[in-house]
């Protein structure tokens, strides 16, 4: 059995993001390059770095995350971390928040990103404008090519800057939300075979940490991926480095749910019908021994898909 149905990757963005904005996007040529993204996150990097100074908050020194083969669906998912992140800060600095651009119900190319992390610039500048702030001249930008996986490094660095500057910074109740919302994902896959599309969820144990978490989200990042090979279809390719678990935090954990969601969001929409997956609640207060546990059912569900894939393919092959 061969899962995949022919549905428009804009379908899932529709079902992702389904907004009744009404707010102005900001126009974009539609030739635009990653390398004119790059151009874009890097204005936006030298404004926040200005926020950063005149609020007196540490700089983030983490080194960029490894990854490959990103492309821009992937890119956009981190875009619209940024805009999340650049709304909690506006509304923590100055009182106030906005609507983003809604994600266009096709497939995403570089003018798409660019309208979000333009939306994300509009933003931090406004915030600038209302506190009064003199900004610096900026830096020209780079004019050597970049690639979508060099935007997607980028914006996740700025993410990383950015929560910060927060006072209410992402969570471990933020991460339990986007596990859920991946569960919910990836029991829609689940449900193409008999049996219980979630399984009960593991053992609670004490004393888990944002790294133990990370790795955790990590392991079901790999077998979407495999998951995903047996439709042939791309996914990026992501390494941990794990020397640098120690000093992993909530808001690091996030990046790698939201992405996670990301995956599971477009493999669901590629291989099942067309279904409405709700935004997760907003759970309380959790700690990282709970999403641990929550991501422990997600790791179930992805292994089990995997391995009834792997008989499929072992039946089709005897």
């Amino acid at each position: 059995m061969h899962l995949r149905r022919d549905f428009a990757l804009g379908a899932l963005i529709a079902l992702m993001w389904v907004s009744a904005s009404t707010a102005q996007s900001p126009k974009v040529p539609a030739d635009t390059t990653p390398t004119d993204v790059y151009r874009e996150v890097q204005a936006v990097a030298d404004v926040v770095e200005q926020i950063r100074l005149y609020m007196g908050r540490p700089a983030n020194t983490k080194p960029p995350i490894d990854v490959s083969g990103v492309a821009a669906r992937e890119v956009i998912f981190q875009a619209n971390t940024l805009c999340e992140k650049v709304d909690r800060l506006g509304f923590e600095m100055i009182h106030e928040v906005a609507e983003k651009p809604v994600v266009p119900d096709r497939q995403i190319v570089p003018a798409d990103v660019l309208r979000m992390v333009r939306f994300a610039h509009g933003q931090v500048r406004y915030i600038t404008d209302e506190l009064d702030m003199e900004l610096a001249p900026s830096e020209p930008g780079p004019t050597e090519s970049r690639t979508p996986t060099d935007v997607f490094k980028a914006i996740v660095q700025l993410n990383r800057q950015i929560n910060l500057l927060l006072d209410k910074r992402f969570s471990p109740s933020d991460v339990y939300e986007e596990v859920s919302l991946a569960i919910a994902y990836a029991a829609n896959v689940r449900s193409l075979w008999p049996g219980d599309r979630i399984p009960p969820a593991p053992g609670w144990e004490f004393g888990k940490r944002p790294a133990d978490v990370m790795a955790r989200l990590v392991q079901c990042l790999e077998l979407v991926r495999s998951i995903a090979e047996h439709e042939d279809l791309q996914m990026l390719q992501f390494n941990l480095d794990e020397s640098s678990l120690d000093s992993v935090s909530p808001s690091d954990v996030y990046d790698i749910a939201a992405l996670l969601v990301a995956e599971l969001a477009y493999l669901d929409l590629t291989v099942v019908e067309a279904r409405t997956t709700r935004k997760a609640r907003f759970p309380g207060r959790k700690v990282p021994s709970d999403v641990y546990q929550r991501a422990g059912i997600l790791l179930q569900q992805l292994e089990e898909i995997n391995d009834l894939l792997l008989a499929n393919a072992a039946r089709r092959d005897s």
